[in-house]
Order: structure tokens, then C-alpha cells, then sequence
């Protein structure tokens, strides 16, 4: 009983070892080969590099752009809108327009006030001609929904414009 398990055993081991010999891959490792060959791979022509004309800039003859004269404002318009500078800064002018919200409306006897919130949650009331935000924003309309205001901010030649703002009602 032993010598036949010895026996199937070494059978079973020359059948194994008979598949891993020659299995007729030769004319396919010559055609892999071939193609191999016959495929060159094809580069493309790098593009032709262009020539640019140098250009020397001389302004010898044109004003300095950063000269003093050049950087000051010129032309100050004496008239027009600016803020008083002798007037009491209210509570509302110490944060930008953007974060403050605006919660609601009350109304009394013919006078609006829109309930505006700050960004430290304290809650103050406006009413029309009441100033808001950093730019001098004063209130020129309340209705339900939207407070329209008139920012004074300076161009970049250093006069005072009034500019339209608003703040909508917070949903």
C-alpha cells in the first residue's frame, strides 16, 4: 500500500512537470518579436522656435510716472459732499456696512426705525438720517424690507463722492 502511494506520487509528479516543457509558444515569441521590429515609433517634429524683435523702451524725453509731482492728488476739489469732522460718531459707524443685518421695522405715529444687529449681537435702531457703517453711511429711506443709505468715500484724486448703498432685510 505504501509502494502505491509512492508509485502515484512519482506519476503524478512526471505529468506536473511534463506540462511546464516546450507547449509551442516559439512561433508566437516570433511574432510578438516581429511586430516588435516592424513598429518604429514615430516623434513628432519639434515645433520651429520664433524669433521676437527685442524692443529698448526709452523714455528719456516723457515725465518721471513716480515723481512727487505725479503721486500727490491733483486738482482737490474744494466743494462738493464730505463728512463733518466735528460731528459725534454714532454706534453703528464702528463696524463696515457688510456685517451689519438688518432684523426688522418698528413703526409709531408716522416714524420708522429699522432694528439693525451688530456683529457682537448687540440690537440698535435706526431711523432716517441716522448714520451706519465706516463710510459715513447716512439713512435716506426705510421701508419693510431694505434700508437705503448715501456713503461718501473718496476717489483717487481725493474728493468726496456720494455713493448708494443698502441693507436688506436678514432671512
Amino acid at each position: 500500500m505504501k509502494s502505491s502511494a509512492i508509485i502515484t506520487t512519482v506519476l503524478f509528479s512526471c505529468a506536473l512537470l511534463s506540462g511546464c516543457g516546450s507547449s509551442g509558444t516559439a512561433d508566437l515569441q516570433q511574432w510578438v518579436k516581429n511586430e516588435r521590429n516592424s513598429r518604429k515609433p514615430r516623434v513628432e517634429p519639434l515645433p520651429e522656435i520664433k524669433t521676437h524683435e527685442s524692443f529698448i523702451y526709452t523714455a528719456s524725453d516723457l515725465t518721471d510716472p513716480f515723481a512727487p509731482f505725479n503721486l500727490k492728488p491733483q486738482g482737490v476739489a474744494t466743494g462738493g459732499p464730505r463728512p463733518d469732522p466735528n460731528r459725534r460718531r454714532e454706534p453703528l459707524e464702528e463696524y463696515p456696512l457688510d456685517s451689519l443685518k438688518m432684523v426688522g421695522t418698528l413703526t409709531r405715529a408716522n416714524q420708522s426705525w429699522a432694528v439693525v444687529q451688530a456683529p457682537d449681537g448687540a440690537v440698535h435702531r435706526a431711523k432716517i438720517g441716522d448714520h451706519m457703517g465706516q463710510n459715513f453711511g447716512r439713512v435716506k429711506k426705510i421701508t419693510e424690507n431694505r434700508v437705503d443709505l448715501v456713503e461718501l468715500i473718496q476717489n483717487p484724486l481725493g474728493e468726496w463722492i456720494e455713493r448708494e448703498a443698502n441693507l436688506a432685510l436678514a432671512e
